[in-house]
């Protein structure tokens, strides 16, 4: 079986989740054997494939060009949403333009979901949203999102960087991530907080650059982050939104104590193990944080990610919705 992946075309120079999802879903497909080519707009002729797997219904321009093609070759087409509606988060942040965007943009999406065979969503909570923004029953298996089980010994985290005791948070830096609010508050609770990630716009990191307790250690690799995860106090993510965070599944497996947003699915993974913060309000960032200093780490949240969300279980679902879809 043949197929073939389309997704944003910078989804390797901005590399995010969508990538993550993108790369690992691959590796586990093609260890059972199937033939999967990666598309990001080079790929013109979809004679060849079985099946064409769209990414990303949030950034929808590009993947409404790739279900248009699609629709010409007369291809079966399935979708990962990676999906939630972020007009709350232009709303409270006064983007106008994208706002104005996102409704516009509404009738590729709902064209994109009533034309698939057969949706993706990370979620049911994930799911829940897309029935009740588009109002259409689309038939559904949730995929859920994965984490890497064996890892190589890590290095000393602290020592290699000069680090003392640090809060974590693993993430692209750009305003939806809320990066500079956590900058803010572990200034004034005087902890040092590091930062890894690609620089999505230049001009908020500084803003956070410009807390002397912040460290920005860059892009880092699995086996970097494996051990980042290790030896911090805990990691937060209180992003406008995530579907879950795939840094926040990343942590929790290797066992650091997490805070997570409440905006999106997190809580269907996480459920009641970890901490949750509400990413408007600073003020429940800040006790969260603290909240989350304060517990031990324990192994319960640690094993639930492990035995329920790593990779190769959670993508031998999506290998028989294929065989099903093939048939």
């Amino acid at each position: 079986m043949k197929i073939l992946f389309c997704i944003r075309g910078d989804c390797f120079r901005d590399f995010a989740g969508d990538s993550v999802q993108l790369i690992k879903t691959a590796q586990y497909l093609r260890e059972k054997g199937l033939e999967i080519d990666i598309n990001t707009g080079s790929v013109r002729d979809y004679s060849p494939y079985d099946i064409i797997h769209l990414f990303n219904l949030t950034r929808v321009e590009e993947t409404y060009e790739y279900y248009r093609r699609a629709k010409v070759y007369d291809k079966p087409v399935v979708l990962s949403p990676i999906y939630w509606n972020l007009k709350k988060y232009y709303s409270y942040t006064g983007d106008e333009r994208n706002l104005f965007l996102w409704d516009k943009l509404d009738t590729h999406r709902k064209e994109i979901l009533k034309g698939c065979k057969l949706i993706y969503p990370n979620s049911e909570l994930e799911n829940d949203q897309i029935r009740k923004d588009f109002k259409i029953d689309i038939p559904y298996r949730v995929i859920y999102n994965g984490v890497e089980t064996n890892h190589k010994t890590s290095y000393n985290f602290k020592k290699k960087y000069g680090l003392r005791d640090y809060v974590l948070c693993v993430a692209r830096i750009c305003s939806r991530k809320n990066q500079f609010v956590l900058s803010k508050i572990c200034s004034e609770l005087k902890l040092q907080l590091v930062l890894i990630g690609s620089i999505n716009d230049i001009s908020y990191f500084n803003r956070c650059m410009s807390y002397k307790n912040v460290r920005y250690l860059g892009f880092m690799d699995e086996y970097s982050l494996y051990s980042a995860y290790k030896y911090a106090g805990i990691h937060v993510l209180p992003s406008f939104v995530e579907t879950p965070g795939l840094s926040s599944l990343e942590a929790a497996a290797v066992g650091c104590n997490i805070v997570s947003t409440v905006e999106g699915s997190a809580r269907e993974y996480f459920g009641d193990m970890c901490v949750y913060c509400n990413p408007y309000d600073e003020h429940s960032i800040r006790e969260a944080i603290i909240d989350c200093l304060k517990i031990k780490k324990h192994k319960e949240l640690k094993n639930h990610v492990i035995e329920n969300y790593n990779w190769r279980n959670c993508i031998s679902p999506l290998f028989e919705s294929y065989k099903c879809i093939a048939d």
